[in-house]
Order: structure tokens, then C-alpha cells, then sequence
């Protein structure tokens, strides 16, 4: 059986391995980038059903990863959820989902699920 692939892009470590042990505790399969410039490295050789993109990130922030997913085609940028602190026009602009910080793990697993629900 395949297991759905989540890619979260998280520079506080901390929180992606928190993000990750929920993730996979729900079934899914997680891997972690650090940054936005290590997820394109990750998106470019393997296959995501989901990005879970942290916004404020150093070296590449989330609305320049986002750009970036979206050069790249295949409609991958609305694979995206952003996670933030703050929402911003940007993020409102993009359409794409996005959890708030502080969320619930219930809060990551639904907006997940949902996603993959939408993309059936």
C-alpha cells in the first residue's frame, strides 16, 4: 500500500520532528528539509503528495520557495501549505492552505487529510 509523502520544510528542529512524529503516527510518510533552498533540492529528486512550508525561513523564505516550486510546473506550488505566524497578502494571494502558529497536532493532521481528500 502507498503511503501518502509529506515533505515539511522547517528550519526549527523542534518543530519539524514534532510535525513529522504526528505525521507519521496518522500514517503518512514525512521527510524533513531545513530551509526552502534544501525542499527544492528534495522536490527535484523524489515525489511529495504534500508540502507542509514553514514562511519565515533563513537563506530561502516561503514566498520565495513558492515561486520557485511554481517555475518548476506540474502544479506543484498547490501542493503547498503554508505555516505561519502571520498571515500576509502574499500567502492570502497564493489560495493555497495554511495552519497558523500555534496550531494542534489536530489542527496538522485535518488540514493534511483534507488536502489529500481535495486531490482524489
Amino acid at each position: 500500500m502507498y503511503k501518502k509523502r509529506i515533505l515539511i520544510i522547517e528550519n526549527e528542529d523542534i518543530i519539524a520532528k514534532l510535525e513529522r512524529e504526528i505525521l507519521e503516527k496518522n500514517g503518512f510518510d514525512v521527510d524533513i528539509a531545513r530551509d526552502g533552498v534544501e525542499g527544492l533540492q528534495r522536490i527535484k529528486s523524489d515525489r511529495y503528495d504534500v508540502i507542509i512550508s514553514d514562511f519565515l525561513m533563513p537563506r530561502m523564505g516561503g514566498d520565495e520557495f513558492y515561486q520557485e516550486v511554481k517555475r518548476l510546473g506540474k502544479d506543484l506550488e498547490k501542493r503547498v501549505i503554508f505555516v505561519t505566524s502571520v498571515i500576509n497578502d502574499f500567502i492570502e494571494s497564493t489560495g493555497n492552505r495554511f495552519l497558523k502558529k500555534p496550531f494542534t497536532s489536530e489542527q496538522l493532521v485535518k488540514a493534511t487529510e483534507d488536502f489529500m481528500n481535495l486531490r482524489r
